[in-house]
């Protein structure tokens, strides 16, 4: 099912399972990092112009790996950098930019977030029980700021 934008394009609804993808940006929005998720041979990033801090399911733009054509959306003016970087890692699940501009690939979203942190955080490793309390501090920080209002399910809400 398409609906109309205000702007009168075509966009998709929401996918359910782009949930975990806006949670993970949302948090990590205070970091100055961004981040790609491939699923198969679609590339998923956040929209030209689009803060982290606020971020919907319709402010990410579904790309065509094979050669870098929006499906939807628009794509920000860095996209060529996380589709080379993809495409030099194609087992990888996820690949972001840190801020201090490297892009790095891991294999999948939250091993990317953890990557990135632990770059920031100058640390050698990912798997240390501090990046982990990190996350979990980031995450509550998110929750606190308001970040995460409507990126995840209300307890009433009904499944499906």
């Amino acid at each position: 099912r398409i609906r109309s934008s205000e702007a009168g394009m075509k966009v998709c609804p929401p996918n359910p399972g782009l949930t975990d993808m806006i949670r993970t940006w949302r948090t990590m929005g205070s970091t100055g990092s961004n981040m790609a998720l491939r699923l198969h041979d679609v590339l998923y990033v956040a929209g030209r112009g689009v803060s982290n801090h606020t971020m919907t399911p319709y402010d990410v733009v579904s790309i065509l790996l094979a050669d870098s054509s929006p499906l939807l959306g628009t794509p920000p003016d860095d996209l060529d950098e996380y589709v080379a970087a993809h495409r030099a890692a194609p087992e990888a699940g996820s690949v972001g930019r840190g801020s201090d501009g490297v892009i790095l690939a891991a294999p999948s979203l939250r091993a990317c977030a953890i990557t990135l942190l632990a770059r920031r955080r100058g640390e050698p490793g990912t798997h240390g029980p501090s990046l982990e309390q990190v996350w979990e501090e980031l995450v509550a920080e998110a929750r606190i700021s308001g970040a995460l209002i409507g990126a995840f399910p209300t307890e009433d809400a009904t499944p499906g």
